[in-house]
């Protein structure tokens, strides 16, 4: 096999150009985001948002007296979801809430107001230091154009270029959680307040402020994209590997049960085409096995049963001519070449029962008097055996090959469990199947032997004397008779003790 024909290749291959494909996908989500204002749909994320919604507080703080500056931050902590607290170098704070704010927060947001902001060329120093209001350029914006703004994610004309580069944090605290985002802001003269430096801080219960500092949207949209993209790729390959497998699962529970007639049929190079190839080569050697023991039992039986007869004969002559002990010895070898006569029967009725499906001819066939002739048959009239089945009950079966496989399963019943009680034989019909269960009640078989129970040449007993009896081909011969005329066979214990047979035949 060439090594770019196995199935190992084959997946390699395949999950790697998986790979290609979603790295492709997400080099063009990354390329053509700006192009299609994706920044826009799904929102900034976390600083670029806070930075953004300060100079928006900021220059509302600036146009209102610090009696109303609790208001003003409620109105902005209403629309983002988030609350919003000022923190003045002095130690002064504004809140939208009543939450008093942790003292490593304000440890934390008093070093950030001692740092100084990152060194941009693009910035005036004197803006960094002691920032005004914007210059006349960038007049104030109106309500609603900062709201679309905001909406859209879009920086404002009033964003001093150099902005970017002031102290950011994020912090978390316990008992309660809280996340907490921190950002110094420029307050511009005011109403009651000179110019400088103020610490915004942004606190929410959820890790991602309800999507102020954290928006999953585009990530769940590319996460859940990849996911479907690998799925709807992977389909093919998988309905490509589990297919060929399916079937040949099922051809090999038929050849497990014994139909070898099956055929597998994979054109392929790998290693399925490979299991197929051996799997068929398997069923044949097998089926050439298995027709080639019953041949070779079915010539044997044959040839042995004229000798047997002789020996009958020759036997019961010479027992009308001894006496006494010799007499004796002489029952004993007819016991004995009785039980070999009936070894050789069942092996030659074992043979001829395995009858090709298409030799056989399937008719309707009262059921009634094939299990009568079946009982009549086994001669058990010092057993008590019940038949209980209506009179005008069809099944489509061989009736040679049906009263065959009654008559052993009556003959079983009355071997192992003729002493225990009566034998009860019936028939349950369906919409298109009639159910043949004989019961007895008898010791039952090992629950783990149940399935080995219509195995040729099995017995569940260790012992094979002659009161025992049998080779195990009685069963054998049942399920060879049911499966030609296309009906199934099973065993189940009874409870609390016995054994049921079934025979399902379609009606």
């Amino acid at each position: 096999m060439r090594p770019t024909a196995s199935l190992f290749a084959k997946i390699l291959s395949w999950f790697f150009l998986n790979m290609v494909i979603v790295v492709a996908a997400l080099m063009v989500f990354f390329i053509f985001q700006q192009r299609i204002n994706l920044q826009a749909l799904f929102g900034r994320q976390g600083a670029d948002r806070l930075r953004t919604t300060g100079m928006l507080i900021a220059h509302d703080l600036s146009l209102a007296p610090q009696t109303d500056w609790k208001d003003v931050l409620s109105r902005h902590a209403a629309a983002h979801k988030v609350d919003f607290t000022i923190l003045l170098p002095s130690g002064v704070i504004f809140s939208s809430t009543d939450e008093n704010v942790p003292r490593k927060i304000r440890i934390k947001a008093r070093g950030v107001l001692r740092q100084r902001p990152a060194k941009n060329r693009s910035m005036p120093r004197r803006m960094m230091d002691n920032p005004q209001h914007p210059p006349a350029r960038h007049p104030p914006m109106s309500p609603d154009r900062r709201q679309q703004n905001e909406m859209t994610g879009k920086k404002f004309s009033t964003h001093p270029r150099g902005f970017d580069s002031v102290p950011y944090f994020r912090m978390q605290t316990k008992t309660p959680t809280r996340y907490w985002s921190g950002l110094r802001i420029p307050l511009p003269r005011g109403q009651g307040h000179p110019p400088g430096p103020a610490m915004l801080l942004a606190v929410s219960d959820a890790f991602t402020g309800h999507g102020f500092f954290f928006d999953p949207l585009p990530w769940i949209v590319v996460s859940g994209l990849v996911i479907v993209i690998s799925v709807l790729f992977w389909i093919p390959m998988v309905r490509h590997i589990t297919r060929p497998l399916t079937r040949m699962t099922g051809a090999t529970e038929k050849i497990a049960q014994g139909s070898f007639d099956i055929t597998i049929h994979e054109p392929r190079s790998d290693e399925i085409g490979r299991l197929a190839k051996a799997i068929r080569h398997m069923t044949a050697r097998l089926s050439a096995l298995v027709q080639g023991q019953k041949r070779f039992l079915g010539d044997v039986a044959h040839e042995l049963g004229s000798p047997l007869a002789r020996i009958q004969f020759g036997l019961g002559a010479l027992e009308q001519r001894v006496n006494g002990e010799g007499k004796e010895r002489v029952k004993d070898v007819m016991e004995d070449v009785d039980h070999l006569s009936n070894l050789v029967n069942e092996l030659l009725a074992f043979s001829r029962a395995d009858i090709k499906a298409s030799n056989v001819k399937l008719e309707s066939t009262l059921l009634l008097p094939i299990v009568q002739t079946a009982v009549k048959r086994e001669n058990t009239q010092s057993v008590e055996v019940s038949v209980d089945i209506g009179p005008e009950t069809h099944v489509l079966a061989s009736a040679e090959l049906l009263t065959r496989a009654m008559a052993n399963l009556v003959r079983n019943a009355v071997k192992y469990a003729g002493h225990s009680g009566p034998i009860l034989v019936t028939a349950e019909e369906t919409k298109e199947f009639v159910k043949i269960v004989v019961r007895d009640n008898g010791p039952g078989v090992p629950e783990n032997l149940l399935d080995q129970l219509f195995d040729r040449v099995f017995r569940p007993e260790l012992s094979r004397d002659r009161d025992s009896g049998g080779v195990g081909l009685g069963l054998a011969i049942v399920k060879t008779c049911v499966e030609t005329c296309k009906g199934t066979v099973s065993a189940a214990n009874r409870q609390p003790k016995g054994l049921a047979v079934t025979i399902t035949l379609k009606r």
